[in-house]
């Protein structure tokens, strides 16, 4: 088989830098455009339908809590604590609504669930409260229904939307995490084909340098410089949205799920007036897995977080000492003064108390879920520019490929 003539290989190599070149363009371009959509997605949609399956699980169990404490006062509630019932109810009916709005077919049937539930759990728990204003001890078999349609029915359809989008969260940063390997790939061959090219010329020509060649070698080098520095940076500061932002959330949510339904377990306890032993066993496991989260917790957290999550398991310690207390006046037959410890107000009493565990898990979640939000939106304006860039510097690759053989392949007409 004969050898090209020269005009002919330079025709082949210039076509191969071309080629090469429109796929470092179009790979970059496409890299960055699925990053920045996936950064788009944690800022937009799935981190804010993490947080609103947080609230939603939240005030659901809140709401129960604070349902079987408010059914131990006799007769009329406290007005505060039907206030935070009835807030409750209207937080979750607002998450709900955003819920439904990003769900898919499998999270819709969820929300569907808890749409047409949520409702009975409220008519068992105004029955309740009509008995109990009453004065008929009905109303805690009533109470005590309800509770079990929320624990058996909502709370775990509630959990499953805020593991569903935990893991639409999750998905999403570990692609916007990736590493570029296209991008490198194509830009090194790229690299590697120019210089061999500017070798073959000059031997050809007896000219150290082609302008263009050079020149194209530049661009290409820009064009991997760039979009791996920016696709790096943006892979780390997503990473450390998850690392230390949702993970840490999986965690202290469990936390806060635990601290809710071990509360609501304490009232359900008294309320059942010696028949809540299945509620007080159900206590000691939630209370020591809340302890185990807590620990585990502030052993992940950066620094920055660690003093509010050392708090709370201060704060939970102190709580279940003062449950401790409550359960010794009621296993004693001393049940009035057990309710009055229960229902207490004070800054030092279990409710409290209780409020500052609350107070300091929902303040760790916060930053936690703004640490997501805040690492993925650095990593979007860290594209910014990018996509526009990359068509320009492309088009200038294959214009310097073409203006530094284009005289060369003239010489030998």
């Amino acid at each position: 088989m004969s050898r090209l003539a020269t005009p002919d290989l330079y025709r082949v190599i210039a076509g191969a830098l071309i080629v090469l070149g429109l796929a470092l363009g179009g790979t970059a371009l496409a890299t960055v455009h699925h990053r920045s959509a996936l950064t788009q997605d944690i800022t937009g949609v799935s981190g804010p339908l993490s947080v609103h399956a947080q609230d939603l699980y939240r005030s659901l169990s809140d709401a129960d809590a604070t349902a079987a404490t408010a059914f131990l006062t006799s007769g009329a509630e406290p007005a505060d604590l039907r206030q935070r019932y009835l807030d409750d109810l209207a937080r979750a009916s607002a998450a709900l609504t955003v819920a439904s709005r990003d769900a898919d077919d499998t999270d819709a049937a969820r929300v569907a669930v808890l749409t047409a539930q949520l409702p009975v759990y409220t008519g068992l728990v105004e029955t309740a409260r009509s008995y109990n204003r009453l004065g008929v001890p009905l109303g805690g078999a009533y109470l005590r229904e309800a509770s079990a349609l929320m624990r058996g029915n909502l709370l775990p359809r509630a959990e499953e939307l805020f593991v569903s989008a935990q893991a639409r969260l999750g998905g999403a940063q570990r692609d916007a995490a990736g590493f570029a390997w296209p991008v490198v790939l194509f830009g090194l061959l790229l690299l590697a084909g120019l210089l061999a090219a500017q070798v073959i010329v000059a031997r050809r020509t007896n000219r150290v340098f082609n302008v263009g060649l050079v020149a194209g070698s530049l661009v290409a080098l820009i064009v991997l410089a760039w979009s791996s520095v920016a696709l790096g940076v943006t892979a780390g500061r997503v990473d450390v949205g998850r690392t230390q932002g949702s993970a840490l959330v999986d965690v202290l949510a469990s936390a806060r799920r635990a601290a809710l339904q071990a509360r609501a377990d304490e009232s359900l306890t008294l309320v059942a007036r010696g028949g809540g032993a299945a509620f007080e066993k159900d206590y000691g496991v939630v209370v020591q897995q809340l302890t185990g989260l807590l620990d585990r917790a502030a052993g992940e957290a950066p620094a920055t977080d660690r003093a509010v999550i050392v708090a709370a398991g201060q704060h939970a310690q102190r709580w279940h000492e003062l449950h401790g207390q409550l359960r010794a006046l009621d296993d004693k037959g001393d049940y009035p003064a057990a309710v009055a410890r229960a229902t207490a107000t004070g800054p030092a009493d279990s409710a409290a108390v209780f409020a500052d565990l609350d107070a300091a898990l929902t303040s760790a979640l916060d930053t936690a879920n703004q640490r997501v939000d805040r690492q993925a939106g650095t990593g979007v304006s860290a594209l910014t520019g990018l996509e526009i860039a990359l068509l320009l510097l492309t088009a200038g690759l294959v214009a310097a490929v073409v203006l530094g053989f284009r005289p060369r392949i003239g010489e030998y007409r």
